[in-house]
Order: C-alpha cells, then sequence, then structure tokens
C-alpha cells in the first residue's frame, strides 16, 4: 500500500539498501498507463481489506486493552491489602504495570500497521488504550498520596506558637508564668498517666517513637514526587514504543512481525529518557496522549501542595 500510495506513511522517507531514499515506489516500478491501473485498481482492493481488518481489531483490542490493565489493577489491590501496607507505607512499584505491557506488545506491530494505513483509526486506538489507563493510574496515585499524607507528622499548636511567637513576647514572659505552664503541663502528662489502663506504658512508648519518626509535610511531597516521576516517565516510553508514536523507528511493519514471535516481543528500557521527536506532529501526539492519561494529576498535586503549606507554612 506504501508503494502504490506513499503519502499513507506518517514517516519520513525511508532509505533504501544502496543508502538512497526510497521515494515509496518498488524497484522496477512502470509509469505506464497500464500498470498504473492495475496499480491503482489493486489500491482500491488493499484499502478495503485492511478497513474490514482494522474494524474488526478495534473491538479485539479494545477488549485486550482492559483485561491488561486488570492484571495491573488486581496486582495494586493485592499489595494494598498486605500486611505490609496495613501497618506502614510501601512504595509504589513501576513493575507492577510490566503485567499490562507483557500482555500488550505483541500487538505492537498492528499499531505500526493501523498507523501507516488508516491514521484516525490508529489515533481511537490510542483513546482507548488511554480510556482505560487513566483510571488505574488515578486510583494508584491517589491512594499513594492518601499513605504518605498519613505517615505525615500532625502539626502540634505548641509548635506553631514557638514559631511564630516574637522575641519580645517571649521576653516580657516573667519567671513564674513559665513554672506555671510547666507544671500545667506536668500536671496534665501525668493524669494521662494514671487514667491510663496498667500495661499501657510500653505501647505509649511505642506511639511516641513512631511519632518522632513521622516526615514533615514537605518531606511527603517530596516522596510523592520521587515515587510518581518514574511511573509516568514510563508510561510516556511505553505509548511511544507501543503505538510507535515515534518519526525515529528504522524498521517498518514487515520487519516489526519478523523481528520476534508474539509472545517473544518486548520494548526497550523503558526507564531510559528518549529524545525529542523532530515531527513536531507525532511528538505533539504525545503530549495529547499523556494529557488525556494524567489529565488529574496536576489538580491533585496542587491540592498536595495547598496541603502542605497549610499543615506546615514554612
Amino acid at each position: 500500500m506504501l508503494s502504490i500510495d506513499p503519502t499513507l506513511s506518517a514517516s519520513v522517507p525511508r532509505a533504501s539498501e544502496d543508502g538512497s531514499v526510497n521515494s515509496g515506489r518498488p524497484a522496477g516500478f512502470s509509469t505506464e498507463l497500464g500498470s498504473m491501473r492495475v496499480m491503482q485498481d489493486k489500491k482500491e482492493s488493499y484499502r478495503n481489506e485492511s478497513a474490514q481488518f482494522l474494524r474488526r481489531l478495534k473491538p479485539f483490542l479494545q477488549v485486550k486493552f482492559a483485561a491488561a490493565i486488570d492484571e495491573t489493577r488486581k496486582a495494586l489491590e493485592r499489595e494494598k491489602g498486605s500486611n505490609l501496607t496495613r501497618s506502614g507505607k510501601v512504595k509504589l512499584d513501576p513493575r507492577n504495570h510490566d503485567l499490562a505491557r507483557d500482555a500488550l506488545w505483541k500487538y505492537s506491530p498492528l499499531m505500526l500497521f493501523t498507523r501507516e494505513a488508516n491514521r484516525p483509526e490508529w489515533e481511537d486506538l490510542l483513546k482507548i488504550y488511554e480510556s482505560n489507563a487513566k483510571p488505574l493510574y488515578q486510583d494508584e496515585f491517589r491512594d499513594a498520596v492518601f499513605a504518605w499524607k498519613r505517615i505525615a507528622k500532625k502539626s502540634t499548636g505548641d509548635e506553631s506558637d514557638v514559631l511564630f511567637t516574637s522575641q519580645i513576647e517571649k521576653q516580657t514572659e516573667g519567671i513564674a508564668t513559665t513554672a506555671r505552664k510547666l507544671t500545667v503541663k506536668r500536671s496534665q502528662t501525668l493524669a494521662k498517666s494514671l487514667r491510663s489502663p496498667i500495661g499501657d506504658n510500653g505501647s505509649k512508648t511505642g506511639v511516641d517513637r513512631g511519632a518522632d519518626a513521622r516526615l514533615q509535610q514537605h518531606e511527603v511531597f517530596s516522596g510523592v514526587i520521587d515515587e510518581i516521576i518514574p511511573i509516568v516517565t514510563m508510561e510516556q516510553n511505553f505509548i511511544v514504543e507501543f503505538f510507535h508514536v515515534t518519526s525515529l523507528e528504522q524498521h517498518d511493519f514487515p520487519e516489526a512481525v519478523a523481528a520476534a514471535t508474539p509472545d517473544m516481543r518486548r520494548g526497550t528500557d523503558l526507564r531510559r529518557t528518549k529524545v525529542m521527536d523532530p515531527n513536531r506532529e507525532l511528538a505533539k501526539q504525545v503530549v495529547i496522549s499523556m494529557d488525556e492519561v494524567y489529565s488529574f494529576l496536576q489538580g491533585d498535586l496542587l491540592s498536595l501542595v495547598d496541603w502542605s503549606l497549610q499543615s506546615d507554612p514554612l
């Protein structure tokens, strides 16, 4: 199809084996009228066959996308219900998303075929994947933020008074006033210890130590960012590789199919940073896809900033 109509390709012209730029026409291509008529007849036949194939491919992949992402959701649910999660904070694990990707890599060459054969259908497949991935990341990130907040140090009124009381006010306090405050606090502490059941002293000490080990609000915000960024980066790289949203590839559909058997197809290291695509249209498509998958993230991070500043203005 690309030989008949080179304008189908969304990529830059490919170099031929002898190093020259291939115009898209096969070797020995004839420009005679009879040959052109035959090629045009085949063009319509190929278009119809590919259109029928893509009409079947879309609902098929819609089911596969949902099933693959559900595998990652199940892994996150198991992790969420583990004893480690109940007892403390479990770090986000990017490997959970490999469960979905391992089930989808086998269909990657079909994404390249769809991009070259029918651009609107390819964009629809991207949207179907985005609509399935977005709720997963939204739930995962919000659960992570909640877990991080839970281990944050609670702000006390005494600390705020110490931080924001002026030096002049401190100087006006006499020795008697200071002694009275200390006596009241000591009396309150003694009363609490007397009211508590026997044997609670050990557990109380454990709680106090746990409270002392809690994080400041700015540390919680930093921890959330450090966990989320690698996952977002890997998802962007996966979208670029799986859907072939790039003009930097050096292989076509037949080569992608022949490179490995379906079960052995895998992408490159998704943790490695990719260069900006020189094709502005495809680079823009990456931005659009990421905006769709993570459309909730900006609002969630701004809310976390507000929470951090309200709890700990410094």
